[in-house]
């Protein structure tokens, strides 16, 4: 289930090594989050952030598109997990490097390229000062593939402020503890990635069997639920509809629970004539809080896309839009991202689980265990609180794709303890 190695990434020499992935950690660990915490601990004396995909990352096993990063977060000094999802956590893994540990801090803007189980640490002064979109357009047409997947920083990572965020692509989604801070004081711009890889199971027969029947409970307890607003049906997303284009999944999941909306063109019609016709909604905890004092989903969707633009965390940024217009809103999160706008915490996010460990990137909850243990088998947390998680299932998958033997209650034991 993972194919590759380690690698270490110095930064200040922009030296890449590579090691085994030891047999041993992924029996005891299994991988994502809970062998992530093992490699900070072996360099906490260098402050690292450490990527790491989880064991069914980027396999059919429903809902798996989540690769996690770790590190200490400079909004309140703890070790946190934050989710990466869409596509890049599977080409992450897929390109041979299933986890990542970043140390150290480049003399000059650089970017880290890892394609074909190889790791490049280049140039990024081109993009430096740019804002993310731009960034993962030149990064592609560098590169020459439009599919590479890119985590990156907008100014306010530049200018290292604990209100910065890395985004995905071109969304804001997953990171709400500071992680665009710990990326420019690294000077690193962006990660992207390619995977062309293959992962290997122990039992195909059986793997495809329990995805099946995995499959089906999944859909079951969904009944067609899609869309950004199936993520808490009880939320006011006033006007959206109007803008509403399209529901969109991550890679192998079966619940579209992000919605693409069109404001620079009509939401109606199916061909995007325009390059930028508008927005994807996937942080819906930040669009909510820009949508507070009567904005239009149209509005709120247009400031999203400035933060996300400016690598600007949506939450921390939205009391001082609130009550502003849209021209001078734009104004005043350009200025917010320019220095001197600090986040007072990692924010708050009513029905987040365990806020203390992971980034509340599921405002929908879920049960602490089963939220821990998608962090360490790489299941969407969104995905796992919506359909529930069933600890003898994912015990079978493991058997299944490993051949190692884990109880339900070895996983629960496991999931506990990278809980802080």
């Amino acid at each position: 289930m993972y194919t590759g190695s380690i690698l270490v990434v110095d930064l200040s020499t922009g030296e890449a090594s590579e090691r085994e992935l030891d047999d041993a950690l992924v029996d005891s660990r299994l991988g994502g989050a809970a062998v992530n915490l093992s490699l900070y601990e072996e360099f906490k004396d260098k402050d690292p952030v450490v990527i790491g995909s989880g064991l069914f990352t980027g396999s059919m096993v429903p809902g798996c598109a989540l690769c996690v990063v770790t590190a200490r977060s400079p909004l309140n000094g703890k070790v946190m997990h934050s989710p990466l999802v869409n596509y890049l956590g599977a080409e992450l893994k897929l390109a041979g490097f299933p986890f990542v540990v970043l140390h150290g801090r480049s003399e000059a803007p650089s970017y880290l390229w890892l394609h074909d189980e190889i790791a490049d640490v280049l140039p990024a002064q081109a993009i430096w000062g740019q804002d993310t979109w731009k960034a993962v357009d030149y990064i592609r047409e560098e590169q020459g593939e439009e599919r590479i997947q890119v985590l990156s920083i907008g100014r306010a990572g530049e200018n290292r402020l604990s209100s910065a965020m890395a985004v995905v692509d071109y969304w804001s989604e997953g990171d709400k503890v500071g992680l665009g801070k710990r990326l420019g004081e690294m000077n690193l711009k962006a990660i992207a990635t390619r995977g062309m890889g293959e992962l290997e199971v122990d039992d195909p027969e059986r793997t495809l069997g329990l995805c099946r029947r995995a499959m089906g409970a999944a859909r079951s307890r969904l009944g067609g639920a899609k869309g950004v607003d199936s993520l808490l049906p009880g939320a006011d997303l006033g006007d959206l509809s109007t803008i509403r284009h399209r529901d969109i999944a991550c890679s192998g999941c079966p619940w579209p629970c992000r919605t693409f909306v069109k404001y620079n063109e009509p939401a109606t019609v199916l061909k995007e004539e325009l390059k930028e016709p508008g927005m994807l909604v996937a942080d819906l905890s930040g669009f909510l809080a820009l949508m507070e004092g009567g904005r239009s989903a149209a509005d709120a969707a247009r400031l999203l896309e400035a933060c996300s633009r400016l690598g600007l965390e949506p939450m921390a940024a939205a009391a001082r839009v609130k009550g502003i217009d849209l021209e001078e809103s734009r104004s005043v999160l350009s200025s917010l991202a320019s220095g001197g706008f600090e986040a007072r915490g990692i924010p708050s996010v009513e029905g987040a689980t365990c806020p203390g460990t992971f980034s509340p990137f599921a405002p929908n909850g879920g049960e602490k265990e089963v939220i821990a243990l998608s962090y360490v088998l790489g299941i969407c947390p969104r995905y796992s609180a919506k359909v529930g998680l069933d600890f003898e299932l994912c015990a079978e998958l493991i058997e299944a794709t490993t051949g190692l033997e884990k109880g339900a209650n070895e996983l629960r034991d496991l999931a506990n303890s990278i809980i802080r």
